[in-house]
């Protein structure tokens, strides 16, 4: 039995007694020493110990269980001693009990704060009543705190298992549930969000996701029920109720407790959205303190010295917040959840001690926000809860993880509505070009000949929105511009090419390994080898086939000439061919000649030379090829049941030979495919955590209905690697015959072909069910590890990213094509910037370049997208949060690559991509924030307006007449029309008065 180092009460012995079970009081001293010693809690159970031997008395079917533990070799004496219905029986065993009390000693220790009832407790108390007396009964709940508090590290390794659970739910469930409320304005209450955390446990799908890898799960459960809190109410305690009221997008705050095979683990965390400063400045602070606490926590400290440490940091940097602070910052937890004897509280002097796990908290309540946006905002409070494990001679061990910094905690759902602006000169400007109404007067130049719109609302609308998207680039590109900064701070550039290290060769290990054949002096080709030995001065050199670069054979006169040319460095024309040097002094062989007459020995040596490189140049292809193939795990099969199939559907590309229709089956960990081929069939198996995309495209205005995987890492597909595998079925139903039958012959007219169209748009939409719910269906095997992702038409484009021109469709994390190959996959995720060049009047299409992250990957180039698209283009990349720039002309991006590479923390220093933003939306519109070179004043603007008023249409007047008296104009005969329309020709007779016909007034430059 494990022994307390510091005993608080000095007794003979030690009686426990547990009554009924209280569900509203589960941690006691009482149960926790009972699970501690037993495993198990065991309601209406006394347990006596002694020195040298443990007395049990239990029911009949406890007394049954506890067997086991007796005569164990090397543990403690155990007597159990059964409780029955009795009673003079039960007063025979209770009397022995007592006497083995008398025997030990007259000093008892008992567990003063736990009460209990029950049958067994009530007749016990009758029983010992008598002698109660003679015996000094103290209080050994210290005593039994300090024993359980340090703990063993397989002890330590449940509570850093049920910590780990605790930390995924926050940062795997919690905190998207709580984004998309937000996000999408859902209304929930605080104790319904609190039950569907609860409910994790019971659902499979997510206690599969969140836990993999834990085993067995069964023995996971809560502590307490989960607490979360906003709206201005807050209780940091972890017995708190939940509210009822709307869960608030202020302040929440989220408290989980979990015990894994009994041991508890605690964390809380708290999420602002959308902060002030000062509350802002107020979490950071007290996460900087949690920082320190966790610094002072080590062994031998008093618990009491750290809470008077933590304490007189606040009253040195931020008094204002002393009497927000919490009234402890801690406590030891184990089996029993919260120690009230070892806590971090003021007069506390139990020390920490290796091996105790403690729950490290700090909060601040009662805070006061003046600057609230509603009254729900008003009060706020934030607390971060940590279970940390005391080391020897080293700093506190958290064994809860997670984000918690400003930056992660944070959520911004209020961004667009941006403050105003201070009133600069181009403001002034500005309204110095509205008129009297307010309403801005357009430019007198513009600079498409299409009207926006026909409606001065949608122009107005239209405007607002490009000034927005105008505002959200630049803080884009100035958030590239801070990243990349921050991420290449210190680093060097290595130009963007991989470093080519000098290969070294060895043909044989030592002289004896030469054939033999190397005696006769004659060129030898070895291809155990690979090596070619050359008769050099007599001696016999050979030369690895790697050193060849080619050879050459001629014939002059009676000799057969064969010229050996081997690879050396500064011999390349190009960076590929040449090759490094490990040392500048060294002298290379570049070509060996050599003659004979025996012509056919000649073309034997030059046809086995030549067939050796060839082989060698073969395998180090393919091995160049296999470089990022990366080793798979095993499928795992479906066992019991049938899989999941979906039958009948082709795949691209082909594995082995034709194409023929096979099952594609959902199995324990991927996906597998039984195609047929030429040789038998090949089994194609994928991976789910090696599918980085899954695409579902419906067959509406397509030829084919489809499922695409794009993959993380390629795999080999017969002798040929690949990252995008398409399963598919034709829409277009092949067996219909359309060349006549029998319903041809009876029926004359359209109703066949009606029929026809309808029977097809029938089975497009079987089609487009049938495979989404099987899309569907793989994300639930996978536990969501992988999402469907569908195109949306609606906002494709076409372009030109390979030879042909195709549809390119948006989807949710990529802008994809699929319906062709080869097949087009870009991931949002991985790209920098979009750069549009070409973007000029004049001109019907556009180009698109695509920059990504990792500089090394060259830009790919989506080519001869129309004009007329170009807005949609700019909205989408908008919507994805990617920056684009664009340019009047074609950028060379090999170079400019290469001097980013060079150096991309100069790069980023010296502005980074705001060299290519200089005609994009990201740079301020000059002809819009300035006032144009071409202006005209009031007078000129007023008479301009007048003339263009007076050679408006005719029909412009009498639409404005009819305005007014529309009653008299609402009934026009044929005369009346023709009256007009003689009118009308009259007034355009008169165009040709020069005084008629001279230009408006064109606007001066200033």
């Amino acid at each position: 039995m494990r022994q307390a180092k510091s005993t608080k009460s000095d007794v003979d012995s030690v009686l426990v007694l547990q009554g009924r079970s209280d569900e509203t009081n589960p941690y006691t001293k009482t149960i926790a020493i009972q699970m501690w010693l037993l495993g198990y809690e065991f309601p209406n159970t006394l347990i006596l110990l002694t020195s040298d031997k443990v007395y049990i008395i239990a029911s009949q079917k406890k007394a049954k269980i506890l067997e086991a533990l007796q005569g164990a070799s090397g543990g403690v004496p155990i007597e159990i001693l059964v409780h029955g219905k009795d009673g003079a029986k039960n007063q025979e065993m209770f009397d022995k009990t007592i006497a083995v009390i008398k025997g030990c000693g007259s000093r008892v220790g008992t567990i003063a704060a736990d009460k209990s009832s029950g049958k067994l407790v009530d007749e016990w108390n009758a029983a010992f009543a008598p002698a109660k007396s003679s015996f000094s009964q103290s209080d050994v709940g210290a005593a039994i705190s300090d024993i359980l508090a340090v703990k063993e590290e397989s002890e330590i390794k449940y509570q850093k298992t049920a910590g780990k659970m605790c930390s995924s739910i926050i940062h795997g469930y919690f905190i998207d549930e709580m984004a998309s409320i937000f996000d999408e304005e859902k209304s929930i209450t605080n104790d319904k969000m609190a039950e569907r955390i609860a409910n994790v446990l019971t659902n499979d799908k997510l206690f599969k996701k969140l836990f993999s890898g834990i085993p067995m799960l069964d023995m996971a459960e809560w502590s307490t029920h989960p607490i979360v809190q906003s709206g201005g109410n807050y209780n940091l305690s972890l017995t708190a109720e939940n509210s009822t009221s709307q869960l608030h997008a202020g302040t929440v705050i989220c408290t989980l407790s979990m015990r894994y095979f009994m041991y508890n683990a605690t964390i809380s965390r708290t999420f602002m959205i959308d902060p002030t400063p000062e509350q802002e400045k107020n979490y950071s602070f007290l996460l900087g303190l949690q920082k320190q606490a966790l610094a002072w926590i080590r062994a031998g400290v008093t618990m009491g010295a750290v809470y008077s440490k933590i304490v007189a940091h606040v009253e040195e940097h931020r008094p204002d917040l002393k009497e927000n602070l919490t009234k402890d910052f801690g406590f030891v937890t184990g089996i029993e959840m919260s120690d009230g004897t070892n806590t971090i509280a003021p007069g506390c002097i139990s020390t920490f001690k290796p091996g105790m796990v403690v729950v490290l908290r700090v909060g601040l309540e009662n805070m006061a926000n003046p600057k609230a946006a509603d009254k729900y905002s008003k009060n706020y409070a934030y607390q971060l809860i940590d279970s940390v494990v005391v080391r020897d001679n080293a700093s506190a061990e958290l064994i809860t993880t997670g984000e918690k910094e400003p930056n992660d905690v944070s959520f911004f759902f209020n961004d667009e509505e941006a403050a105003p602006q201070k009133a600069s000169k181009k403001d002034a400007k500005r309204d110095a070009k509205r008129d009297a109404n307010g309403v801005d007067r357009k430019p007198a130049t513009r600079k498409s000949a299409i009207l926006p719109s026909k409606f001065r609302s949608e122009e107005k609308e239209e405007e607002s929105g490009t000034r927005k998207r105008r505002e959200h680039q630049k803080e884009l590109l100035n958030r590239l511009l801070a990243e990349g900064r921050r991420r290449f701070a210190g680093e060097s550039g290595d130009n963007g090419e991989e470093t080519r290290v000098v290969k070294k060769f060895e043909s044989y290990k030592r002289e004896t390994a030469l054939p033999r054949e190397v005696r006769s002096q004659k060129i030898l080709v070895d291809e155990r080898a690979e090596s070619i030995i050359l008769p050099i001065y007599g001696m016999a050199v050979p030369f690895h086939i790697s050193t060849l670069k080619n050879i050459v054979k001629t014939e002059e006169g009676d000799y057969v000439y064969l010229r050996i040319n081997l690879a050396s460095p500064g011999q390349g024309v190009g960076k590929k061919d040449n090759l490094p040097q490990e040392d500048a002094e060294s002298t290379f062989v570049r070509s060996l000649t050599f003659r004979s007459t025996d012509a056919v020995r000649m073309n034997e040596i030059h046809h086995s030379i030549t067939a050796l490189k060839r082989d060698q140049v073969k395998r180090e292809t393919e091995k160049a090829q296999l470089a990022d193939i990366v080793q798979q795990d095993r499928l795992v099969p479906v066992v019991g049941q049938r899989p999941i199939r979906l039958p009948d559907v082709f795949m691209r590309p082909v594995a082995d030979g034709k194409r023929f229709p096979a099952a594609l089956e959902i199995h324990t960990n991927g996906l597998r495919y039984m195609a047929a081929g030429r040789s038998g069939g090949t089994t194609i198996d994928i991976l789910f955590n090696n599918i980085r995309h899954l695409f579902f495209q419906p067959c509406d205005n397509e030829l084919l209905v489809l499922i695409h995987v794009h993959l993380k890492n390629p795999i080999m597909m017969g002798k040929k690697k690949t990252q995008d595998i398409q399963f598919y079925r034709e829409a277009s139903d092949a067996s219909f015959d359309e060349t006549g039958n029998r319903r041809r012959r009876i029926r004359y007219g359209d109703e066949d072909e009606i029929e026809a169209e309808q029977e097809e748009r029938r089975r497009r939409r079987q089609l487009n069910k049938e495979f989404k719910e099987f899309a569907s269906k793989i994300a639930d095997a996978s536990n969501h590890e992988v999402e469907v992702d569908t195109p949306f038409r609606e906002v494709a484009f076409n372009g030109v990213p390979s030879r042909a021109n195709v549809l390119l469709q948006p989807t949710v994390d990529c802008l994809v094509h699929l319906s062709d190959t080869p097949f087009f996959i870009i991931t949002v995720a991985d790209v920098e910037l979009v750069h549009l060049e070409r973007v000029q009047f004049g001109l019907k299409n556009f180009d698109m370049v695509f920059v990504f992250k990792d500089f090394k990957r060259a830009p790919v180039h989506v080519n001869t997208v129309p004009m007329k698209q170009l807005d949609n283009v700019k909205e989408w990349l908008d919507s994805v949060n990617l920056a684009y720039t664009e340019g009047p002309v074609n950028l060379n991006w090999a170079p400019i690559m290469k001097t980013i590479n060079n150096d991309p923390a100069g790069f980023f220093e010296d502005g980074g991509w705001s060299f290519l933003a200089q005609d994009s939306d990201a740079e301020d519109d000059e002809s819009e924030e300035e006032e144009s070179e071409f202006t005209v004043s009031e007078d000129e603007f007023e008479e301009s307006e007048s003339e263009s008023s007076e050679e408006e249409s005719d029909f412009g007047t009498e639409s404005e007449e009819s305005e007014e008296d529309e009653d008299e104009e609402s009934g026009e005969d044929w005369d009346e029309l023709e009256a007009k329309a003689k009118a009308y020709d009259e007034k355009r007779s008169h165009a040709g008065d020069p005084a008629d016909n001279a230009p408006p007034k064109r606007a001066r430059r200033r």
